[in-house]
């Protein structure tokens, strides 16, 4: 660490320690005047805010003392580089060496694959090999697996590459190789390094860049920085990495000319490397390219009889022969193939028996006392090395899965299913990579458009129980209308799945900026038309323009506003970039010590603002249901982003660009989202206001004279300023609800349950007018207290209501459109910073060189619980504001109540792991794949029948998957396409 960032570190921590001692003063301040003011001390608990008190300050006093007194003075650079080379041998002598018992390669030694030199047309000139130095020819004992590690250390050059065809054995060579050389390593020298070739994209990705970040990936501590510089450039630039790399076959064939060109033009001249392939691959690369400078190049050769059969003698178990001699279940299927070879099915089986991959096979195979290797020259079907190849490949998984393994979590035929599926799975899509993501695609198009809001409807319940449980629907209705809440519900759902397929792309790959404002601009009209036209015909009121209570006008109602509030959810995060096939996300600020600094004090912020919320009820006060879950969302959010910030995770797939990337990319979506969402919701809002003037003036048309006319206990009247009243002439019950800033009252019915009684709340008893003037309704009780009274309309005959309404037809500007336009305005301030947010957190994770699946999912998960939480936090505080500045106007208030929760809930259903979810869930419904679906495939890898590559799962071998798949019993489905991945 250099000493600018430990003094910025030592800076900012001696800054939050003042910061909490200012804090503790000003609340002792406060304290002290409070008790001044009212002479008691009655809401202080004493004995326990003098403990706390105390304990704060003894607190920071330690933090601020540990901070100031470390010592940070830097060790040698060499010094360090050593050390952490040695550290870093070790962990890759422990990470193959596990590897190597996984495929029991000390059970009890590896197959002893012998080699030759390959031809000299595919090597580079000998001058460039030897430099100088005689080279001996190899003896023919030296000439095996066991020798590797001696040869490449004998080439003058230290480089060398092996080739060999399918299932020769090379990758086991690599890992045999890896771990000789660390046995043979002294303390400070290079360690060689396995590097799967198969997750470099030579195309956009240096081979220098792409080392590090598979360093930093699979060994985290080589993350930090010394002296400025991450400590695995700083191996790699001192030369102790001696880079293994498997696998220059599983590179794309168009980019082997690329990747050959890299590694000549980037390997420094002293860089030792030893690179595997397969012989066919390296041939084209040769033709079109070049040979690796320096390397000697050798070939796999195939395994000899005799090498083959004292491996499968010496791993069976042990039979009593004739004459008590040791004899195994392979002996007397040996002792045929070498007295008689001539037969079809010995001549195949000898065959076999010369690839390492198939001799692997069959040892896991007839491991158990259930089968018999005689079966291999017995059975007809065995007269073809193809036959006795899918019959090993056939017999592979049960073998590994063994009911008789005591530590297999599932049963053989269960898992054999499984298997079976997934090799199918791929065969369709027309690729060997089984990404956990893409899964999502397995579940039907119906169920992927309701899924999502499925999901985020659950989330939001799971986090509105004491809501619910409080008060039925609490602040969403204020009466208890069961049906009413559960139509919203439904309508939210309808809304919601029907947004996300108008308005979101289907993947990252398919967006179309040109077309996504029409269509946003387009679908939201259409949706705001015909909810209010729906809303109208189904009993609510648009008479008085846009003012709409908190009083539900029934369910179908309320199904039309519920499908409108999943709209525009939907628009949101469609202005926000998301899409609705997801990719796993990564840590924004991977790779950035600033960055996660900077999102540790953002936690750190969300704790505050937590604290702040229900301070009141910290100190004995009684706190609103509303503020207890916000205070809550609030140090969830802290954590999660705590958390989150103290994980290295998986890098993005954008490469780091400066510490001021995320602030950028937060002001471009804030006002892109802000552009967007103003115009899409002042269109939207227009068009509420344009319908419903309309209908309005249609339903008031007809409406009768009732100046000075009576209806029942109501009289009516008409001023010559054409202001109307209606009065009654007996008590009406209801609640009047004095808030916050001086607003002016809402009126609601007898029997509600009015949202915002934690300020004021009176009932009344007495004669009531309601009263239109310029458009404005009001209701005044006892002739005196004016109030809102959108909320007791319910209180008045319908042709009471129909007459008033005909006042507010003659100001279509301030009751319709203005109040439509207003709506929009309301609609950009919540959706510019959700944007914003939503595009400065969403950085998709590097899929091709993430260390395996499950790093990918942690990295997922933690990164769409913390955005998620960040972006409902800020929501709801801009919600909070928005409530203050549009108090009970026309309904506004309560629809920012609302907002908050949703934007977060509902997002996590869009995220890879969110959609997992759903994936897990379908697959194990339908009996595909089971319940616990990424343990199996960790167990399948575990097995050796599937491997790893960066964040994808392959079966162990191509050949493996096309034999599953081609299993008689393969229901015959249509293929489905692969979205493609960022």
């Amino acid at each position: 660490m250099g000493g600018r960032e430990v003094w910025t570190r030592r800076r900012l921590w001696v800054g939050v320690g003042c910061a909490a001692l200012l804090v503790l003063a000003v609340t002792l301040r406060r304290v002290g005047g409070e008790q001044g003011e009212q002479g008691e001390q009655a809401q202080y608990d004493g004995p326990a805010f003098v403990v706390s008190v105390v304990g704060v300050v003894v607190s920071v006093a330690a933090l601020l003392m540990d901070v100031l007194r470390r010592t940070d003075a830097p060790p040698e650079p060499g010094v360090v580089l050593r050390q952490t080379a040695d550290a870093l041998a070790e962990a890759v002598r422990v990470q193959w060496a596990q590897e190597a018992r996984m495929r029991r390669l000390q059970d009890p030694k590896p197959l002893n694959v012998r080699w030759r030199r390959a031809d000299r047309l595919l090597t580079d000139d000998t001058r460039n090999i030897r430099r100088g130095r005689p080279v001996p020819e190899p003896r023919p004992a030296d000439n095996g697996l066991a020798s590797i590690a001696t040869t490449f250390e004998d080439v003058p050059s230290r480089r060398m590459v092996v080739l060999g065809s399918p299932g020769s054995g090379k990758s086991v060579l690599a890992v045999c190789c890896t771990l000789d050389l660390l046995k043979k390593r002294t303390p400070g020298t290079a360690v060689p390094v396995i590097f799967p070739l198969a997750a470099w994209d030579p195309g956009t990705t240096t081979l220098r860049a792409w080392l590090v970040e598979r360093l930093v990936a699979e060994y985290r501590p080589l993350a930090a920085t010394t002296d400025g510089t991450v400590l695995a450039g700083a191996l790699l630039d001192a030369g102790l990495i001696t880079p293994v790399l498997d696998g220059f076959d599983e590179l794309p064939p168009a980019l082997y000319g690329t990747g050959m060109r890299r590694l000549n033009a980037e390997l420094d001249d002293g860089m030792p490397v030893l690179v595997t392939s397969r012989t066919t691959a390296w041939e084209s690369t040769v033709a079109c390219s070049d040979v690796l400078t320096g390397a000697e190049v050798l070939e796999l050769l195939p395994l000899d009889f005799a090498e083959a059969s004292s491996y499968l003698e010496r791993t069976a178990r042990p039979l009593r022969g004739p004459r008590d001699r040791r004899t195994t279940v392979w002996t007397p299927v040996l002792d045929s193939l070498q007295e008689e070879s001539h037969s079809p099915a010995a001549h195949a089986l000898l065959q076999i028996l010369t690839n390492p991959l198939m001799v692997a096979l069959a040892r896991t195979v007839y491991g158990d006392a259930s089968r018999d290797p005689q079966e291999l020259l017995d059975d007809p079907r065995f007269d073809t090395t193809a036959g006795i190849e899918e019959h090993l490949l056939d017999a592979f998984i049960p073998a590994a899965f063994g009911d008789g393994d005591a530590d297999s979590r599932w049963r053989t035929a269960d898992a054999e299913h499984w298997l079976t599926w997934l090799a199918r799975e791929l065969e369709r899509r027309g690729t060997k990579r089984l990404a956990w993501w893409e899964l999502y695609l397995c579940v039907p198009r119906a169920l992927r458009l309701a899924a999502p809001a499925l999901l985020a409807q659950a989330l939001t319940f799971v986090l509105a129980v004491p809501i619910l449980l409080s008060s039925v629907g609490g602040d969403v209705f204020v009466s208890d209308d069961k049906p009413s809440l559960a139509a919203n519900l439904v309508g939210n759902l309808i809304g919601f799945a029907g947004g996300l397929a108008l308005l979101l792309p289907v993947s990252a790959a398919r967006r179309e900026q040109r077309t996504a404002l029409p269509r946003q601009l387009t679908v939201c009209t259409a949706t705001a038309a015909i909810a209010t036209l729906g809303y109208t015909l189904a009993g609510g009121s648009v008479q008085f323009g846009l003012q709409f209570g908190t009083v539900t006008d029934g369910w179908v109602a309320e199904l039309f506003g519920g499908a409108v509030f999943g709209v525009l959810i939907a628009l949101y995060f469609g202005v926000a970039g998301l899409t609705r096939h997801a990719v796993p996300l990564g840590l924004p600020w991977a790779g950035s010590p600033a960055g996660r600094l900077a999102a540790q004090a953002g936690g750190g912020l969300l704790a505050l603002a937590g604290l702040v919320v229900i301070r009141p009820w910290l100190f004995g006060h009684d706190l609103g249901v509303w503020p207890m879950v916000a205070g809550a969302l609030c140090f969830a959010a802290a954590l999660c982003l705590w958390a989150a910030a103290r994980r290295q995770g998986v890098r993005t797939a954008v490469s780091h660009a400066g510490e001021g990337r995320i602030a950028r990319r937060f002001a471009t979506g804030l006002l892109h989202g802000w552009a967007v969402c103003l115009l899409v919701g002042v269109a939207a809002g227009g068009t509420v206001g344009a319908v419903g003037y309309a209908l309005s003036v249609v339903e008031t048309s007809r409406a009768p004279n009732l100046d000075g006319r009576r209806l029942g206990t109501w009289s009516h009247r008409e001023t010559p300023d054409g202001d109307r009243t209606v009065e009654s002439s007996t008590e009406i019950t209801g609640v009047l609800v004095y808030p916050h800033g001086g607003s002016r009252l809402t009126a609601y019915p007898y029997g509600s349950h009015p949202p915002s009684c934690d300020h004021k709340c009176e009932s009344f008893d007495a004669r009531v007018t309601f009263r239109v003037a310029q458009g404005d309704l009001r209701i005044l009780v006892d002739g005196h207290t004016a109030a809102h009274a959108v909320n007791m309309l319910p209180e008045l005959p319908k042709q009471s209501r129909t007459w008033l309404a005909q006042s507010a037809t003659r100001h279509p500007l301030d009751r319709f459109l203005l109040p439509g336009a207003m709506g929009g305005v309301l609609i950009a301030l919540i959706g510019g910073p959700a944007s914003g947010l939503y595009r400065a957190l969403s950085a998709p994770s590097d899929l091709i060189r993430a260390a395996n699946p499950q790093a990918t999912l942690r990295t997922d998960r933690i990164a769409s619980l913390s955005r998620s939480g960040v972006v409902a936090v800020t929501t709801g505080g801009v919600c909070a504001l928005l409530t203050w500045a549009f108090a009970s106007r026309g309904g506004l208030d309560h629809v920012a109540a609302q907002m908050w929760v949703p934007m977060g809930t509902a997002a996590l259903a869009l995220t890879a792991w969110g959609q997992l979810a759903v994936t897990r869930t379908w697959l194990a419904l339908t009996r595909r794949l089971p319940w616990r679906l990424m343990t199996f495939l960790d167990e399948a890898h575990r097995r050796g029948v599937l491997r790893q590559s960066g964040a994808h799962y392959e079966f162990r071998h191509l050949r493996m998957q096309q034999r599953l798949a081609s299993a008689t019993d393969a229901p015959q489905e249509a293929p489905r396409t692969t979205a493609p991945t960022a």
